[in-house]
């Protein structure tokens, strides 16, 4: 950990001042990486990995016990006819919940995974029906489970598909249609903005937050490959920003910079921060994931896959309250068996 620390205080130091960028910002997010990460490693050190992560299994299962009631009843919802429960917002329920979601139905507690699932389904989150989807998918990878869920996959797959394909011409606004499929087809339409930076009028706001920013996010990279520190990317979005041209209602809505920043993703936030060695950092997860789904006895890996995954394309925050204990479990096997805690 300390090789990283330093590595990301030197390449900031380096970059803020080429770039001339206050280095404030490059201070403020390391000590928040630094005192994030430092407290979730002792912590998981002192404690069994198997009892934490049983601990956060069971309190997801509770979680969304109680989300069911105050969906129906509307309490705390952050937006109409959309589940997060006690939570900011749904993707951020959605995503945390997808570890215990796969943990659930490896162990075959099926009751719990039920429930989860159903409030997962109820939160309406596009990048929650992604996470459920990979979750369908990768087991198939192994040669034992192919037979065995192939074709339950397939059927709902067909089935996903000719849904969205008849409701694909059926006439959908802000309060009325399916808000899936309109999303689907408003980001279809709008891609090409990725490349020119000129976005339709209609576009909605969770496009257009993903979209802009990977215009802007990739501009800073191929102009700079090797990065531009920790903490830069508000600064460069600014110098890139005049290339945008946002639709009308969100100029006057004060929307237009929206997810400024967090680049709306951690994937594209450490493309422009990092650089390469962003990209090496999440080619290395990719790698560590491919061996960990290898191994039977990694279950709690495994599931956390689903909520990495998820982060790299969906919040672009360094020290979110749960990332580092989910990220640490991830990459370090903690030796359990010199733990007496239980």
């Amino acid at each position: 950990m300390i090789i990283v620390y330093s590595f990301l205080l030197i390449h900031g130091i380096i970059m803020y001042v080429v770039l001339r960028n206050p280095i404030g910002s490059l201070f403020a997010q390391l000590i928040g990486v630094v005192l994030s990460s430092f407290y979730y490693y002792n912590f998981i050190r002192e404690y069994n990995t198997k009892l934490l992560f049983k601990t956060y299994v069971n309190t997801a299962f509770y979680i969304a016990v109680l989300a069911i009631p105050m969906f129906y009843l509307n309490i705390n919802l952050f937006t109409p006819q959309r589940l997060n429960g006690i939570l900011s917002e749904p993707a951020h329920y959605a995503a945390i919940m997808l570890p215990a979601v796969y943990v659930t139905l490896m162990k075959k507690s099926y009751f719990k995974f039920t429930i989860i699932l159903i409030t997962i389904l109820l939160s309406k989150s596009s990048i929650g029906y992604i996470g459920l989807v990979l979750i369908l998918f990768l087991p198939l990878l192994k040669i034992k489970y192919f037979l065995k869920y192939s074709f339950l996959v397939f059927v709902i797959l067909g089935a996903s598909s000719y849904y969205i394909y008849t409701q694909w011409d059926v006439y959908s606004d802000e309060n009325n249609g399916n808000i899936f499929v309109r999303r689907l087809k408003q980001t279809q339409e709008s891609l090409v903005a990725t490349n020119t930076g000129e976005f339709k009028k209609h576009i909605n706001l969770s496009s257009y937050a993903l979209l802009s920013n990977v215009f802007v996010s990739k501009n800073i990279f191929f102009n700079y490959p090797l990065g531009t520190g920790l903490g830069s990317y508000k600064y460069e979005y600014e110098k890139v920003y005049p290339e945008l041209s946002p639709p009308d209602y969100l100029i006057k809505q004060n929307l237009s910079k929206i997810n400024q920043q967090d680049a709306n993703s951690l994937f594209l936030r450490m493309l422009a921060d990092l650089g390469i060695f962003g990209l090496l950092m999440i080619s290395y997860f990719f790698y560590r994931s491919y061996n960990l789904f290898k191994k039977e006895s990694k279950v709690y890996e495994q599931g956390i896959f689903f909520y990495l995954i998820i982060k790299l394309f969906r919040e672009g925050h360094y020290f979110p309250p749960e990332f580092y204990f989910f990220v640490l479990i991830f990459i370090k096997d903690f030796n359990d068996k010199n733990i007496t805690h239980s």
